[in-house]
């Protein structure tokens, strides 16, 4: 398996773990399912890598991913969505601090070297009034 390939397979584990949410609700790809599911899912959409220049000319690679976290629920009484939008910020806040500045799965995956974790953004589907989508930028170094 490639670097990728492994990453994303413990990350999907670690999440899903961490998040307390099934396997399948952790998945990777292109773009998100079309049918989601009620509660939080988690979508890992893979950026294209980019090389990373170190002293002596080695090339180290930063594979940078986005992480969705969607939720899917009705709106509370008021309508206002706040109760999703909270929920929403609290799972993305545990990610980050969970993964910025870590070395996550160094046991399996050697050369990574370290992760970075970027601010995203939480915004409402436009087409779906009751689904949340918040997202993280998780910069991978790979030796």
């Amino acid at each position: 398996m490639s670097f990728h390939d492994d990453l994303v397979l413990q990350l999907r584990a670690d999440v899903a773990s961490a998040l307390r949410l099934p396997a399948a609700a952790v998945y990777g790809g292109r773009q998100p399912q079309k049918v989601t599911r009620t509660g939080l899912e988690v979508w890992i959409r893979p950026q294209e890598t980019e090389p990373h220049g170190r002293g002596g000319g080695d090339q180290a690679k930063v594979h940078p991913y986005e992480v969705h976290v969607r939720l899917k629920a009705r709106r509370e009484q008021s309508h206002t969505g706040v109760d999703q939008l909270d929920e929403v910020r609290a799972v993305l806040e545990l990610l980050r601090a969970r993964y910025d500045g870590a070395r996550p799965f160094a046991a399996a995956l050697p050369d990574l070297l370290a992760v970075q974790v970027e601010e995203g953004s939480v915004d409402e589907d436009p087409d779906e009034d009751d689904l949340l989508d918040g997202t993280l930028i998780l910069r991978v170094l790979e030796r």
